[in-house]
């Protein structure tokens, strides 16, 4: 804005300018010939031939005085030295401008029909110098108030563009989870205050659709619990009366998609939870080992159906497994670790886990042997980002763990590379 207005402003004033410039320029010669007009009229007039009365120049001014005979030549009565005796005498009266001298040549007719001329010349130095330096005058002039219009319209615009940048940084600092926040707006009744109520509005309106999608979400899950419950608790009781190995192996396979169903159903009601109230901790003392061996021990039987081995190491130089954390949600992160490790490790394979001590917390690592060689981690834990395989899921696991370890002050981390698909988990341990 300001770069344009000082172009503008630039070619406007040069417009001008030079129309200023000519105007006062012509002005200037007018009131300088006038003026030289004046002094050789003077010179003149104190001019005779006969009998030969010479009116001496001043200082810097250079004459020729004379007359043409019967036959038409001229006869010189006085003539300074210097190069006025180069300069041609014009055919009028008027202004020559030649050999750096500004002359003026006039003629006064005397009684005896020979009329005295005069020709006074003084140096064009001294216009050329005054010219000049109104030329550079009105150069320095343009020059100075276009680096004041740029300051003022930097500044200006600085100021004006103020409340933008207020709206946009108070903008962004809103995001899901502080969708009740609003832009501040002050009764100006101008167009800014007309942009922050339409910003408001877009706030309310994704607030009210995000509120509504979490409602169903809680909804749609509470109503999923009991049938899936029953479901289970049908199964398993019907698993225990079968005995045909056929009627076993489908029994569990129902029993394990049932529960990776209430897994889905659980993790749905912990998004409502989080966009609802945000991540609220229930902390108690708990031991992460005990977690562990509790969740492997739950994931066992599909474990065993594809042929795939727990490994878990406790490292002997942890102080403690116990630390003060949200048991519930730390066991979400175990089980959908290591669900996504079972779903993606080849059948046959290793699925490592260990802890070790870190500082005055614990870090935790599973890793698992992939078919690729390596996987693209930067998009891994974006909620409901798409797969490149059939069985890519819908991100929600990863995304939950990240949140809920994110919620404990502690990082997760991951990494794929040589067939491995390894994650990282630190967590600090709050226990004074």
């Amino acid at each position: 804005m300001t770069l344009l207005f000082c172009v503008i402003f630039l070619v406007i004033n040069f417009i001008f300018g030079r129309i200023i410039y000519h105007y006062f320029k012509n002005g200037y010669i007018d009131n300088y010939n006038k003026s030289l007009f004046n002094r050789a009229q003077t010179l003149i007039e104190k001019t005779e031939i006969n009998p030969n009365v010479i009116a001496l120049p001043d200082s810097g001014e250079s004459i020729r005085v004379f007359y043409h005979d019967n036959s038409g030549e001229a006869v010189t009565m006085f003539q300074s030295p210097g190069s006025i005796a180069k300069l041609e005498v014009p055919y009028h009266k008027g202004l020559v401008d030649s050999l750096e001298l500004y002359a003026v040549y006039l003629k006064k007719d005397n009684y005896d029909g020979r009329p005295v001329e005069l020709l006074l010349a003084v140096s064009n130095l001294s216009l050329n110098k005054k010219l000049s330096q109104f030329s550079f005058l009105m150069i320095g002039l343009t020059l100075i108030s276009a680096l004041v219009s740029f300051l003022s319209a930097y500044f200006a615009s600085g100021w004006l563009l103020k409340p933008i940048r207020s709206i946009a940084s108070q903008a962004a600092g809103i995001n899901t989870n502080k969708l009740g926040q609003r832009i501040r707006s002050s009764d100006t009744h101008d167009e800014l205050q007309q942009l922050t109520q339409t910003i408001n509005g877009m706030i309310g309106r994704i607030e009210e659709e995000q509120q509504a999608r979490n409602h169903f979400f809680a909804a749609a899950s509470h109503e999923l619990r009991t049938p899936l419950a029953n479901l289970s608790a049908q199964t398993e009781l019907e698993l225990k009366s079968k005995t045909a190995q056929t009627d076993v192996n489908l029994l569990n396979s129902q029993l394990l998609e049932i529960t990776r169903l209430q897994s889905i159903v659980e993790q749905f009601l912990l998004i409502s939870e989080f966009e609802n109230s945000g991540i609220l901790l229930r902390r108690s003392q708990t031991d992460i080992s005990d977690q562990l061996l509790r969740v492997f021990s739950r994931n066992a039987l599909e474990a065993s159906s594809r042929g795939i081995k727990p490994n878990i190491h406790f490292n002997e130089d942890v102080k403690s497994f116990v630390i003060s954390a949200d048991a519930e949600k730390l066991e979400v992160v175990w089980q959908n670790l290591l669900q996504n490790a079972l779903k993606y490790a080849p059948k046959e394979s290793i699925i490592k886990c260990w802890v070790e001590q870190h500082g005055a917390g614990l870090k935790l690592g599973f890793e698992n042997s992939i078919l690729l060689e390596k996987v693209d981690v930067s998009e891994l834990g974006q909620p409901f980002s798409k797969g490149r395989s059939v069985k890519s899921g819908s991100g929600l696991g990863l995304w939950l763990c990240k949140e809920i370890i994110n919620a404990h002050q502690g990082v997760i981390d991951l990494e794929s590379k040589d067939h491995l698909f390894r994650v990282n988990v630190t967590l600090p341990n709050w226990i004074t």
